[in-house]
């Protein structure tokens, strides 16, 4: 009797605890918290009908316009920010080849409202020099999206100044006219 006890013992024993293992293999759940930390991380490009680029040493890549790149160029970006900080996008001319007699304004729209997250605040217009210039302010993490349509659209308006003389630079001079933008995003400290 003592015999069968045991072996009913041992039979009970292991059939509770099948019924548990197979109980928290059906459950098959954990409850961990995890932490993820993103770098700080930025990127734009420019999208566009008709885009040329080339590369400038120790600058980077230049987007080169002319009186015909007029409201066919958007500008895109993605950024990951620290808390408390944002970044700002420059802009500026890569090489001084802009005739004295002209210069060139730049509009920066809205974002058109593809992308989400804290996208930037466009500046007020600008005239492009070889100085960078803040264009796009106050970005926080966010993605505009990608293409045509996304982001900021770029306006240029290229201008002879009042005085020039038409002797020395001419209105057919302005319209084979080519020059270097580049454009940087920074983190603001």
């Amino acid at each position: 009797m003592n015999f069968l006890l045991k072996r009913l013992s041992i039979f009970t024993y292991l059939l509770l605890s099948t019924s548990f293992l197979l109980a928290q293999q059906e459950d098959n759940t954990a409850k961990v918290p995890v932490q993820m930390a993103i770098p700080p991380s930025a990127k734009l490009s420019l999208a566009g009908s008709n885009l040329h680029f080339s590369i400038v040493k120790d600058k980077g890549t230049e987007q080169i316009i002319s009186p015909t790149t007029v409201g066919k160029v958007w500008l895109n970006y993605s950024s990951i920010v620290e808390t408390n900080t944002a970044n700002t996008i420059f802009a500026s001319l890569s090489v001084g080849n802009l005739p004295a007699e002209v210069t060139i304004k730049l509009v920066v729209s809205s974002d058109a409202g593809a992308g989400y997250g804290q996208v930037g605040t466009p500046t007020e217009p600008i005239y492009l020099s070889l100085d960078p210039q803040p264009i796009i302010t106050n970005i926080g993490t966010c993605y505009t999206g990608q293409g045509d349509n996304k982001g900021h659209l770029l306006t240029y308006s290229w201008e002879l100044l009042p005085n020039y003389d038409p002797n020395i630079f001419s209105k057919e001079d302005l319209a084979n006219l080519q020059v270097g933008v580049i454009y940087t995003i920074v983190t603001d400290e």
